[in-house]
């Protein structure tokens, strides 16, 4: 997917995929990892989620990588943090940015950008909108990339399935056959509980979905 699709979104303020509020689903199952405070979560196509100051207020630290440059400016004004905000070198043509400020550090640029050296130590991944965000020639790849820079960190990992048929994405479907496919060599998969939101989403029921299941895995 075009790095100018994501661009647009944020700038057009396009950004249905942002929640207003912390998921339930990180909530309930952040404790299955296991984490101790000062340790160190990626969250990857970041966005300006709420759930990044959910993690910090469980004093963890976060590192995250997000496209847009706009998505992290606002995501730091909303957590009252001042930036500090230096160059990243990038393998191509070009350089990104890193804004951090106490606890929490985000690259600006792409995710197949980032190396093992660039995150540190990680503890833990929590996908929440990263591979959904992905059309399905890219998430192979992905998911190479991301055991590579983690070095196979546990992951909690949210999906969405739905007929795409009727609608094709993004967020883009996600079944369990393929998490399967892409994570089960390298990890042991549990489903931890999987429902219909549909009726709570009544922007994907007006383009013709009468089902859509959301899914919550542990990769560890």
């Amino acid at each position: 997917m075009e790095h100018t699709f994501w661009h647009n979104k944020w700038e057009q303020k396009q950004i249905g995929f942002h929640l207003p509020d912390i998921h339930p689903l990180l909530v309930r199952n952040l404790p299955l990892l296991e984490l101790q405070p000062g340790q160190q979560v990626f969250v990857p196509l970041c966005g300006k989620t709420l759930d990044i100051g959910y993690l910090l207020k469980q004093g963890l630290q976060v590192v995250g990588v997000e496209l847009s440059e706009t998505a992290v400016q606002e995501l730091f004004v909303e957590l009252q943090l001042e930036p500090q905000i230096s160059d990243w070198p990038l393998k191509e043509e070009g350089t990104g940015k890193l804004y951090q400020a106490e606890n929490i550090r985000v690259f600006v640029g792409d995710y197949f950008e980032l190396s093992a050296a660039d995150l540190g130590k990680i503890a833990a991944v929590y996908d929440r909108a990263a591979l959904i965000a992905l059309p399905e020639v890219m998430r192979q790849d992905y998911a190479k990339h991301m055991g590579k820079i983690t070095g196979y960190a546990p992951q909690l990992l949210i999906t969405l399935e739905y007929d795409q048929a009727v609608m094709s994405g993004p967020p883009f479907s996600v079944t369990a056959a393929e998490v399967e496919g892409l994570y089960g060599g390298t990890y042991p998969i549990q489903k931890i509980a999987a429902s219909d939101i549909i009726e709570h989403e009544p922007h994907f029921a007006s383009k013709g979905l009468n089902s859509m299941l959301q899914a919550v895995y542990r990769l560890k």
